[in-house]
């Protein structure tokens, strides 16, 4: 069982903290604001006001006293958790301040990130239960580096749905509570401390985020998260082989979904994978729905609302993932069917009119054939 004074220590601190930090980086904008701020404008942005990129500040250091509230084997693991993503979050971070960090070199950070992970805690994927796969996976260096791009895989896609007040906090917070729950059910107290200490930083994150935006995660805060979340998502079913390496997948299958139909449409599209755009399926609920039904409301209100729709989405898949997380081939017949039903979303929302910022005046949306996506 998870200890009592546990539990007392961590349910206020680590939330404090980073809803405290996140407050005095708001209130100090005017110091740091000219390499801090999002600006308002741009093919991805949906802010009327600039804004402070750099709540990912905020949730390391709510994180650091998250682990300094833990002791004994959960602290020592967490703390090689948190080693780990030193990478993804220097880069993460050294983009939000200079807007000059390509994505291949974000990239490769958290791929980084997922090596020192291995190195430092000794986990890696031994398996993904496909033919084929599984066979090569008996080589460990392939097995690690697969563990490796992985993890920059999965931190990535959080990053990609890092576009809306509260989206992502709240992705990651149901993401990490379907993997605690699993790890309780499975007798995993250490992973299961894990998961909620990360919660309670995002509760204080998302005090300040959600639904106002006065302050974003930024890409630091994105990829530390994300890969957070990556790592947990391999030493779950690692440590607990009563678990299917497909049930953290299926729990990640939102960000995993859109990112994978984000390439396939780029691909078909012949659009360049690293040019960010306004097509992904948060982008298009905002254009279409929120702007259609929606349009009295102040614009913050109107972006944090975007979010709900997609944690809708995250949560029915997500519980699926614990009804199921020891059965191999329903999960991943559930993520199946979870990409599927993305993609009809996706078709019916890309159909649907553009909807004017200040008017309910319709524009055209283009052909999604355009795309390559009939």
């Amino acid at each position: 069982m998870i200890p009592i004074d546990l539990i007392e220590r961590l349910w206020a601190a680590p939330a404090l903290v980073t809803s405290g930090c996140s407050v005095a980086i708001i209130l100090t904008t005017k110091w740091h604001g000219e390499l801090t701020l999002d600006a308002s404008h741009g093919v991805q942005k949906n802010h009327t006001t600039p804004t402070s990129r750099i709540g990912g500040i905020a949730i390391a250091l709510g994180l650091l006293v998250a682990y300094l509230c833990l002791s004994g084997s959960v602290a020592s693991l967490f703390g090689l958790m948190l080693l780990g993503g030193i990478p993804a979050f220097a880069m993460g971070l050294a983009e939000d301040l200079t807007k000059r960090v390509g994505v291949t070199a974000r990239l490769l950070a958290t791929i980084v990130s997922g090596f020192v992970a291995w190195y430092l805690t000794g986990y890696h994927l031994t398996h993904i239960s496909v033919w084929g796969i599984d066979q090569m996976m008996l080589f460990v260096p392939f097995a690690v580096a697969f563990t490796a791009f992985a993890v920059g895989g999965i931190a990535n896609s959080i990053n990609i749905i890092d576009g809306f007040n509260g989206l992502a906090g709240g992705i990651l917070a149901i993401c990490f509570g379907a993997m605690g729950f699993i790890a309780y059910q499975v007798g995993d107290m250490e992973l299961t401390a894990i998961a909620l200490v990360i919660l309670i930083v995002l509760a204080g994150f998302l005090a300040v985020n959600f639904p106002l935006g006065k302050i974003f995660m930024g890409d630091g805060g994105a990829y530390l998260l994300g890969y957070l979340l990556a790592w947990m998502a391999v030493m779950l079913p690692m440590r607990n082989p009563a678990v299917s390496v497909w049930a953290p997948l299926v729990i990640c299958a939102y960000p995993f979904n859109e990112t994978i139909y984000s390439m396939l449409r780029r691909f078909l599209s012949n659009s360049n994978a690293g040019q960010p755009d306004s097509e992904h399926m948060h982008s298009l609920i905002k254009l279409k729905i929120i702007r259609r039904f929606f349009q009295s409301l102040p614009q913050p209100l109107r972006n944090g609302l975007v979010s709900p729709f997609c944690w809708i989405f995250s949560a029915g898949v997500t519980g699926v993932a614990i009804w199921l997380y020891e059965d191999t081939g329903l999960l991943m017949l559930a993520w199946a069917i979870s990409f599927i039903l993305y993609t009809i979303i996706y078709r019916y929302l890309a159909r649907l009119p553009y909807i004017a910022e200040s008017s309910q005046k319709t524009m055209q949306h283009d052909n999604p054939a355009s795309y390559g996506i009939k």
